[in-house]
């Protein structure tokens, strides 16, 4: 929980999310549309097969808290691990929008900001999620 709420710098936990979100609105222009959809490519890359797991991850993540509901039955439990899922399925439809770019299926501004958009998304949904988390009051 901290690290993803609290950790210094712009460039990881939810603070990275949106500081790759923002990025991404100026790739297309910066680098153009190949470049940016390379780096599209090697952004899924990395989250989905060497880094968090990215929509993979936060569905394991919400079943690991509905399972620990059964240990510690509080409701917000739950109601964060929805949040979890929500996350995972922006996620998700985040890797297919990049991919769509990346071969050149899409690949106008506009689909440049609502994969930004799907960035921004997940981040506000990580961080409500994570900060129910950590004002959870367990049971001694």
């Amino acid at each position: 929980v901290r690290d993803m709420l609290h950790i210094p710098g712009p460039i990881a936990g939810v603070s990275g999310i949106r500081f790759t979100a923002k990025r991404i609105r100026h790739w297309r222009d910066k680098l153009g549309p190949q470049k940016a959809g390379s780096y599209l490519a090697q952004l899924v890359r990395m989250q989905e097969e060497i880094g968090t797991g990215g929509g993979g991850f936060r569905f394991i993540y919400g079943a690991f808290l509905q399972e620990a509901y059964a240990y510690h039955p509080l409701q917000e439990l739950i109601d964060i691990s929805s949040r979890f899922t929500r996350s995972g399925d922006i996620w998700r439809s985040a890797a297919v929008q990049a991919a769509g770019i990346y071969k050149g299926r899409i690949g106008s501004q506009a689909d440049f900001n609502v994969m930004s958009d799907y960035l921004y998304a997940a981040a506000d949904i990580e961080k409500q999620a994570f900060q129910a988390l950590s004002k959870i009051k367990w049971p001694a």
